[in-house]
Parts: structure tokens; sequence; C-alpha cells
């Protein structure tokens, strides 16, 4: 549809989290949607950044039953290693790195600038597999390991030795998710993993950094429908540029709110909770509260759409067909998945396609960027998304041709057989070719903004002595984001939104644990009550995201909490530059008992600074 009105007003939740995905992804092997996944199944050594995949059960990395892979790397003689500011269920269950958050992409160099130094490249794979390699391996020559050591809160020798183990295991893969994705710096630092895994000779090789077998081939149709590709326009307000046809959404209240041509005045909305879920609450909330006309396809009353002029109901997940066709993109054990209705829908109830095709037919138009979808549209011809999906299916390497490919896979097939078939016991190997959109089949590490970036970040963000601690998301059992707090048994036991901090900060603060407590940061403040727990590093606090719900779920409104992301910037000079992926994790923020909070802003920081640090 948005492809259809030639709106730029096009956005989506990737440039919370996922932009750095896309943008390396174009650059580096020459499509959005070209994103290896570590191997997990086969791997002997691996690095995980920032994720807690025991919880969230792997982010761009489609892993079923993945604590049991992950326990059977060091059940077979291999190591995992997680890097994260908290000691996460996964973090738990295997060595534990503590990191500072927003320290990755200089963790990420620092381990480069090692296996460079120790001579560990593999330089004839390399070779083979990229171009520009001198210049990726160049990047990290005035890494200064001391200063890694310090931001990162890793000492130096186990940098080095983290470094030699990772290049000198048999196979390795390198993997980073939400938490090395939202910060000022995660292009860059979705690069410098990219470039790890290709330097110690993982790319495309088992147990390394592979690409999936997906059932539909998704970066063939979205070449065909034009979709695909980075920096081809620039926002109107800010100047970000577009990754897969995008704006970034922090930059949505700009829009909206900046008279001039093309300024935004219409939304339509299709199952997000962004108000809530998104930087800058209260910004988001007055930006949908002008518009001029808001409409939301959503089930629920939520935070957002409370402001909407039309709020549409669409069938539920078990009410409509189901074909998962962005996460089979990311498949550890190849296979096509494609489910029936389970339950019928109520009368008049729509799927969320035919709604909006339904409100573009009365406007004119054909929801759809395809070749000849506006002429088919005209001659009363509608064609519904699975239609589309099933066709770039059928045509696929393991599609059965329209009948030509004995054994091979369409909708109805699927359909007939449960819902899936396995395609393979593991990711294939050698295809890198293949799986290449580059013109010279070869992974282009040489991109000047790689360079400008690391210099930036070298440049220092000085801390804020305001602002002192460093805060982080952190991820929950039965939840995902904001959309099932509102389920009563999801939501049963001792559930709530609570501020982790290490006993050494919450001490000198003078906090006790279950008190309630300000947390503050220079874009907003909110209370909650502070957990005292080790399991947090010193210097960073940890928050659950997405509770403090203002809609109309009366379970979730009645759960209470805070929302973080009052707590988060959404400034276009705060954003990655790169990608336009919102800064979420890292932040400054003050910690203070609420009894604390009316008194004057000197008497707090006193509280805030050690006695050791007073006395010097």
């Amino acid at each position: 549809m948005a492809a259809a009105l030639k709106t730029k007003h096009f956005y989506t939740a990737s440039s919370v989290d996922i932009n750095n995905y896309w943008v390396v992804g174009q650059l580096l092997y020459g499509h959005n949607l070209a994103n290896p996944i570590p191997d997990f199944a086969r791997t002997e050594f691996a690095l995980i950044l920032g994720t807690n995949p025991v919880v969230s059960h792997g982010s761009m990395a489609t892993v079923g039953r993945i604590r049991e892979v992950l326990l059977d790397i060091p059940g077979r003689g291999g190591r995992v290693v997680v890097v994260d500011p908290r000691r996460t269920e996964t973090a738990r269950l295997f060595e534990h790195l503590p990191i500072r958050p927003e320290g990755d992409a200089r963790l990420v160099a620092g381990l480069l600038k090692v296996i460079v130094d120790a001579g560990l490249v593999d330089r004839a794979r390399i070779a083979r597999q990229a171009s520009g390699v001198e210049f990726a391996l160049g990047l990290v020559e005035d890494v200064d390991l001391d200063r890694v050591a310090v931001e990162t809160g890793i000492p130096r020798a186990t940098l080095e030795r983290l470094g030699r183990d990772l290049a000198g295991a048999g196979s390795a893969c390198v993997y980073g998710r939400c938490g090395a994705s939202m910060g000022r710096f995660a292009t860059l630092t979705k690069y410098l993993i990219d470039v790890l895994n290709i330097v110690t000779g993982n790319l495309d090789r088992a147990g390394g950094w592979v690409f999936a077998r997906p059932m539909v081939d998704l970066e063939l149709m979205t070449k065909v429908l034009k979709a695909n590709g980075y920096d081809r326009w620039r926002t109107r307000v800010d100047g970000i540029p577009e990754v897969i046809g995008t704006s970034p959404w922090a930059t949505f209240p700009r829009e909206v709110m900046t008279p001039g041509r093309g300024q935004l005045r219409a939304m339509v909305c299709v199952a997000t909770n962004a108000a809530a879920t998104s930087p800058a609450c209260n910004e988001m909330e007055a930006a949908f509260t002008a518009l001029d006309l808001f409409v939301s396809l959503d089930p629920y009353i939520t935070d957002t759409n409370r402001h909407a002029h039309y709020i549409l109901p669409p069938t539920l997940l078990l009410e409509r067909e189901g074909f998962p066709i962005f996460t089979q993109s990311h498949n550890a054990v190849p296979h096509a998945q494609w489910t029936d209705a389970a339950v019928t829908a109520p009368p008049e109830v729509r799927d969320d396609w035919r709604t909006l095709d339904e409100i573009c037919k009365r406007i004119g138009l054909v929801p759809s960027p395809a070749p000849g979808a506006q002429l088919m549209g005209r001659l009363g011809i509608r064609v519904p998304p699975y239609v589309g999906i099933d066709l770039f299916m059928r045509l696929g390497p393991d599609g059965d041709l329209f009948g030509l490919r004995r054994g091979g896979l369409s909708r109805k097939k699927l359909l007939r057989n449960d819902g899936a078939i396995k395609l393979g016991d593991a990711p294939p190997t050698g295809v890198l070719r293949k799986r290449l959109h580059t013109k010279d089949k070869l992974v282009h590490l040489h991109h000047q903004l790689f360079a400008d970036e690391l210099r930036r970040l070298n440049d220092g963000l000085a801390d804020d002595p305001d602002h002192p601690l460093r805060l982080f998301t952190i991820r929950e059992t039965r939840s995902q984001n904001s959309w099932l707090h509102n389920i009563p048994r999801l939501m049963s036991g001792k559930r709530s939104c609570r501020l982790r901090m290490h006993p050494g900060d919450a001490e000198s603060r003078g906090l006790v644990d279950g008190e309630q407590i300000e947390v503050s940061s220079r874009w907003g403040t909110i209370e909650v009550p502070v957990e005292i727990t080790d399991e947090v590093m010193p210097g960073a606090v940890g928050l659950n995201q997405h509770w403090g719900h203002q809609g109309g779920w009366q379970v979730a409104v009645a759960a209470g909490g805070a929302r973080y992301n009052d707590l988060v910037p959404n400034d276009a000079e705060l954003l990655d530059a790169v990608s336009g992926n919102a800064w979420v994790n890292g932040i400054g923020v003050q910690v203070v008992p609420v009894a604390a909070a009316d008194r004057p802003a000197a008497d707090q920081l006193a509280d805030a600074v050690p006695a050791a640090a007073v006395r010097g």
C-alpha cells in the first residue's frame, strides 16, 4: 500500500532494533535480507553478544529447542561465551562475560585487533570470499586494547585470550542481537561482527556463519518488487537514509509536527503498539493525537490506538492461515511451514490484508508494487498475499514448478502434510557465490562509512556525570514486547516491572531491596521498585521493557509498572547514524529513592557518590 501510494512515510519496527542487519546485508552481500545465521548445532565455539536466546528463543536465528542446542555445544567439548551486562538465563548456563552497556562495538573491534595482530586471520579463505579485506583489517590498526578494556569493563588479558581462542577454534560463530543492535553504533557493531566471522574463516562453513535455506526466496521477491536497497532517499526533516524502503520510526513525531510539503497527516497502523514500545513515548502519543486521520488495525484498545479515529479489529492468529515467511529465512533446520486456520473467525471480521485492500478499493488503488498489479486492479483482479507467496515458493529451488518438479513444495501440499515439511538437517554450506547479490560474487568489506563510524566512536562519547548508571533492557519469559501482558495466565505469579541493580551501587545510594525509586535520564523520569541483585554488573542497571500500560487492556493496565521508553530519546543526532536504529541500551540514568526525589539536586548527587569518592 505504501509503495503504491509512493509515500516515504512507511515505518516498521525494524528501526528499533534491526535496521543495522538490513544495512549490513545490503552493503556486504548485496541485499538487505541476505543475513547469515549462526550454525549453533555444529559449532565448536559460540560467542553470543547482547542476547538471551534461552528466553527470546532466538532472533534472526530460528532455532527450535535452542536451549538444548546450545547446551549440546559444551556437551561435545565446545564452548559458549555469553557477553551481557547481566547474568541472564542464558549466561547462567555457560561462561559469562559482563560488559558495560553499549560496549559491544569496542569489544568486537578489540577482538578483531587481537586476531589481526596475532596473525590469526584466515587470509587464504577470505581472499576467495571477499574484497576490501585490507580496508577491514586496517580499521582496527589503531584500536587501543587498554582503552577497550576500560570502556567495556573486560580486562585486556581476557580480551586477548578470547580473541585467540575464537580464531583457534575448529569452527566458531559470533552472534549479536538486540543488546548489540540498540546503541548509537549498532550498524558498526553488526559490520564488525560479520567481519569477525569472515576473517576467522567461518563464513559459509559448517559450525560457522551460514545462509539458511528458506522455503520462499524473499531476496528474489523483494528484488522483483524493487523494495530492497539503502540510502536511495533521505527523510524529509532529519535527512536520515532510508533502509529497505522505510523511514526510521524515531523520525515519526517530527514528520507529523513539521509543516511543509510532504508533512505526514494521516496514518494507518497494523498490529502495533508503537506509542508504548518506541523511543520517547510522550512525543509519539502527541504525534498520533495531532494526525488528521489515524486508523488502527488491532483487536485491542491500546496505549497507541486510544488516539485513533477508527479501530478495525482483524482476524486473530488462529483464525487465519499461517505462513511464517520472515522467520523461515533464518531456519537452523530448513523446513517449509504453512498451516490452515484453526478456528473460524466471527462474521464480518476480515484479515488485515483484506481490510487494507477494501480501503484501497475506495481510493482507486491496488496495494501492491508488483509489475502489472495496478492494471490487474483496474480489471477487477485482486490477488491475496498468500497467492503471491505460494507463487514465489513454487518457483523457488524447492518448489514444484507448478507440477513440473515431483515432490516440490506448494501451499496445497503443505496443508495436506499437517503444515510442515523438513527440507534438510542443517543449513547448506558451499553456497556463498549462489547467495551473494554482488556483481562480482564477493563479499564487499570496503565501505568508508564504517571508517567514519569507527572514527566517531574513537573520538569518544563522554559519560554523563549527572546520570552515571548505564541502563539496558531485559527480556522476560511469558512476554513478547508488549502484547502478552493482557493474558491472565501469562501474568500470574510474582511478575512485576522492576529495576535490577548491583548491591554495591544500591549501597552507595542507600537503597534497600523492593524500595520505590525514581529513575531519571535526560529525557524523562519513571518510578519503579528496585531489585538488588549481583546478576547485574556494577555501573549498569536493567529494566524489563514495555510495562506501564495506559490503554484499555484491563489485565495489562492493572499490572502497573513503568514505561522504559519514557527514558529514551528519539533525537535525530542520537540515533545510529547509519541505520536510524533507536538508542535504547546504554543511556545514562540516575537513581534515587522516591522520598529523596523532591530534595535539591546537589543533595541527591551527594547521596549517589560513593563515600570513597567523597573523601577523595
